[in-house]
């Protein structure tokens, strides 16, 4: 039983030397018995380490009290590997003579334990330092979300996922007109909600409650109780699990009264100089018809040359100036009723063009303007629309073109479309020009002043877009400007109705 059993047995002299080691110690350590007792000191077979235990600690603790208890060190194998063991040892003291009694017990896998628990407690230091760094992250970043929220006045709600009633932040009660903050309830809210606003708002939320969705807004008014009602623009979003259950939803709330405010005046004072400058416009064209009536008048007469020239910058300054006022109300037009309206009828584009091309002549005498056609005469298309579009292009190439080159205007008419183009030679539009081009007050060189009121191209862009059309613009040094409106091909059916 001694020598095989379970744990080793050991008895060493007062100084170590070993005097009985059973077989399994021997086997444990890879030595035989005739190689330890007697040879060997039991603090040899230890690592530097255990020497140096062995040396401050154990040998102190058994002269002091007489035993050791637990200990655990590591033993050398012969082939020079360490194996931890536990140890327990015994003082004995007989005659005089002095011996002390060992057991131990292998302990691989306590060390490995050990190890592990070792590794699993940096681990957790590592953790716990993370958390703690990432706790002071989110301080910080509360503090500096709640600084942002209150500098843009903005109020925190959520919903609770369970009784799905909304949570509503202590400052909210501001909102509501108190003085200072206070716990606001769910049905206390809502019931300042503007009576006429309750059920849209109510229906915003439960669309924004569906999974998928998830995304709220809605504005509405508050009645105070401060007897102040307040525009209020609330916003929030939802997340859901796999499920389509309700896990989160949070919201802010923003007090847009006085935007609101502003921005109804705003659009009372653009929609009050748009008309002023539609009914001015209106008025001006009455007696710049009697001013023209007369220049024409007075050129049937006998005038001497100055008078002559005095007539013709009547006349031409005078036609300048309705243009100008036609621009002017459909720009008007535009802006108030979304769009130009147009007559559309069945008409001779080659004869319509023409037309036009002669009265721009006249308006530009010395100006060299030249027509050409392509394809078919007839299309659909409103004409007084189409010489007012012509016009406008005309004048613009004119004025920003080369004045020693021609202007020239091209009609094309095909199958399911016809086109009008015109082009001029001269510097090119600046390329970061082009994309706001066809914008009102926008002129295709910076340096052009006082010319026009920058309206032509954008009028004519909502002629080709009453047409249901498109127009573009292409300008190279080398190639010229060239605006290009393409129209779809409409027919007029036996009841006088319109098709493609």
């Amino acid at each position: 039983m001694f020598e095989d059993a379970a744990c080793g047995l050991l008895v060493t002299a007062a100084d170590g030397t070993l005097a009985i080691c059973n077989r399994t110690f021997c086997r444990w350590i890879g030595y035989s018995g005739d190689e330890l007792v007697g040879r060997r000191k039991f603090q040899d077979l230890l690592t530097i380490g255990g020497r140096i235990f062995h040396q401050t600690h154990w040998a102190p603790l058994l002269q002091m009290q007489g035993s050791v208890a637990e200990v655990k060190l590591e033993v050398v194998h012969r082939d020079g590997h360490s194996i931890p063991m536990v140890m327990n040892a015994v003082r004995h003291e007989r005659e005089g003579s002095v011996s002390h009694g060992i057991a131990v017990f292998v302990a691989e896998d306590r060390h490995k334990y050990e190890r592990e628990l070792l590794i699993a407690r940096r681990r957790a230091e590592e953790a716990l330092a993370q958390e703690q760094e990432a706790q002071r992250a989110l301080t910080v970043a509360q503090s500096r979300l709640r600084l942002a929220l209150d500098s843009a006045r903005l109020f925190v709600w959520d919903i609770e996922p369970t009784t799905k009633r909304r949570r509503y932040d202590r400052d909210v009660a501001l909102l509501l007109g108190y003085g200072e903050a206070r716990a606001v309830g769910d049905d206390e809210f809502a019931g300042h909600i503007h009576p006429d606003d309750r059920e849209r708002e109510a229906d915003a939320l439960a669309s924004a409650s569906i999974a998928g969705k998830g995304n709220y807004n809605c504005v509405y008014r508050l009645e105070c109780i401060d007897n102040v009602q307040r525009s209020i623009k609330a916003s929030g979003h939802g997340t859901f699990d796999g499920n389509g259950n309700l896990l989160q939803f949070v919201g802010i709330l923003q007090d847009v009264t006085e935007l609101s405010r502003q921005r109804e005046e705003a659009e009372d004072r653009a929609l009050f100089a748009e008309q002023m400058v539609g009914i001015v416009s209106h008025d001006l064209r009455n007696p710049l018809g009697a001013i023209q009536m007369s220049a024409t008048l007075l050129a049937r007469g006998e005038l001497t040359p100055t008078q002559l020239r005095a007539v013709g910058w009547l006349t031409s300054s005078s036609g300048r100036a309705n243009r100008l006022i036609a621009d002017l109300l459909d720009f008007t037009q535009a802006r108030l009723r979304r769009g130009l309206q147009v007559t559309l009828a069945s008409i001779n584009l080659r004869d319509v063009i023409s037309s036009s091309i002669e009265e721009l002549r006249l308006t530009f005498p010395g100006r060299l303007i030249e027509y050409l056609h392509q394809g078919g005469d007839i299309c659909v298309a409103d004409a007084d629309r189409l010489m007012q579009m012509i016009g406008n292009l005309v004048a613009n190439a004119l004025a920003y073109g080369a004045t020693d080159r021609p202007v020239t205007v091209r009609s094309v008419i095909e199958l399911r479309s016809f086109e009008l183009s015109v082009r001029n030679e001269g510097p090119p539009i600046a390329e970061q020009l082009v994309r706001d081009l066809f914008k009102p007050m926008t002129r295709g060189h910076t340096t052009a002043s006082g010319r026009s009121v920058g309206l032509g191209l954008f009028i004519v862009r909502e002629i080709v877009r009453a047409h249901g059309g498109d127009v573009s613009v292409a300008s190279t040094i080398h190639e010229g400007t060239t605006f290009v409106a393409k129209f779809p091909q409409l027919s007029v059916t036996g009841a006088g109705e319109l098709k493609p």
